[in-house]
């Protein structure tokens, strides 16, 4: 699973420039969602934590199945975002205390935040999620674009020029492109406490990535 292997890559990078040790990497093949060959080593490695990419209902089990092997309370859980994003019903109690970054919360306390939540959840009478920010998000940036070329949208080398140099006032933060077209953001530590993600400060400002990105063409 090419977004797994990835957000692992990108931790590793980082963990273990910061002078972090990885005990051992351990995988599970997309969709598999049967964990206990992965608890079982866990739970004899004794790692002082485990960071993992887990999204969706397999993010919901595995934060269940490591509870009910007894590695909650013992090995403290980190990981992507999505590991709670969308998943908290789900998880129930086996995911309170879990942290993890992403680069939206729905807590976030800002006003451009919060007046986005208003007007969504008025709008379409349901609460927005980070899906729902990135497709506004991407909305802007089309809509920019657009503007710059004053419609003429075969007029492509100017349109992924305004693009590129955009700069989005986004319900997640302000944000620009970096040279690869990926948003150059802050990066938010999350906690889930009561079934909710809170924000607990910045883990990374406007952090670029290293990929090598799309040339939007």
């Amino acid at each position: 699973y090419a977004a797994g292997d990835e957000a692992f890559e990108g931790f590793k990078e980082g963990y273990t420039k910061a002078g972090g040790t990885i005990v051992k990497e351990l995988g599970v093949a997309f969709p598999n969602v049967e964990f206990q060959a992965l608890l079982t080593e866990i739970a004899s490695l004794k790692p002082d934590a485990v960071a993992c990419f887990f999204a969706g209902g397999g993010a919901a089990k595995f934060m269940k199945d490591y509870a009910a092997a007894g590695l909650k309370d013992k090995i403290p859980l980190y990981g992507s975002g999505f590991l709670t994003e969308g998943t908290l019903e789900a998880a129930g109690d086996a995911a309170e205390g879990v942290m993890s970054t992403l680069h939206y919360a729905d807590s976030l306390d800002t006003p451009r935040n919060k007046a986005f939540r208003t007007a969504y959840a008025r709008d379409f009478k349901m609460q927005p999620d980070v899906y729902a920010v990135q497709g506004y998000d991407a909305g802007q940036l089309l809509l920019l674009g657009a503007d710059a070329v004053k419609g003429d949208l075969a007029n492509k080398a100017a349109l992924y020029k305004a693009m590129g140099s955009a700069s989005i006032d986004s319900p997640r933060g302000k944000w620009t492109m970096s040279r690869a077209h990926n948003p150059i953001q802050d990066i938010y530590l999350r906690k889930v406490e009561n079934k909710d993600n809170k924000v607990l400060g910045v883990a990374a400002k406007q952090l670029a990535d290293s990929g090598a990105g799309c040339k939007m063409a």
